[in-house]
């Protein structure tokens, strides 16, 4: 499952300029193992996010950054207890996505003027969404 960790981990590898190679080559892991985690079919321990940390040269509190939010998330969907799953994530609005995360990500790799021209389409998009709703 993608996770906020996965999403800093891949944010601060492209920051830095690093492949998942040269992050695997500097923790001393294989690259596939490393995929996971950015993939989020694993998680590193807290003693791998310090080592990532600094390979990135930053606080290893910086690979956390929303997770206690998806912590929240998920203990509210189990204390609901909602029998459709669909419902209840249909009405979450305090965890991000995967689609929202990916969406941020390349947002934030465009330049200035790009991101108003994706603001503008996406506020045309919603209104238009609301008129023929």
């Amino acid at each position: 499952m993608y996770s906020m960790i996965s999403y800093w981990l891949k944010y601060y590898r492209h920051e830095c300029g690093l492949t998942q190679q040269q992050v695997a080559d500097r923790l001393k892991i294989e690259r596939s193992t490393y995929t996971y985690y950015e993939t989020g079919k694993t998680k590193p321990d807290i003693n791998t996010l310090i080592k990532i940390a600094k390979v990135y040269n930053i606080n290893y509190t910086a690979l956390l950054e929303g997770v206690e939010d998806e912590l929240e998330a998920a203990v509210a969907d189990i204390v609901s207890g909602a029998a459709d799953e669909d419902e209840s994530l249909k009405y979450r609005t305090h965890a991000t996505t995967k689609y929202e995360v990916e969406l941020l990500f390349v947002v934030r790799n465009l330049t200035p003027k790009q991101r108003k021209e994706v603001m503008t389409l996406a506020k045309k998009l919603v209104s238009e969404s609301e008129v023929n709703s």
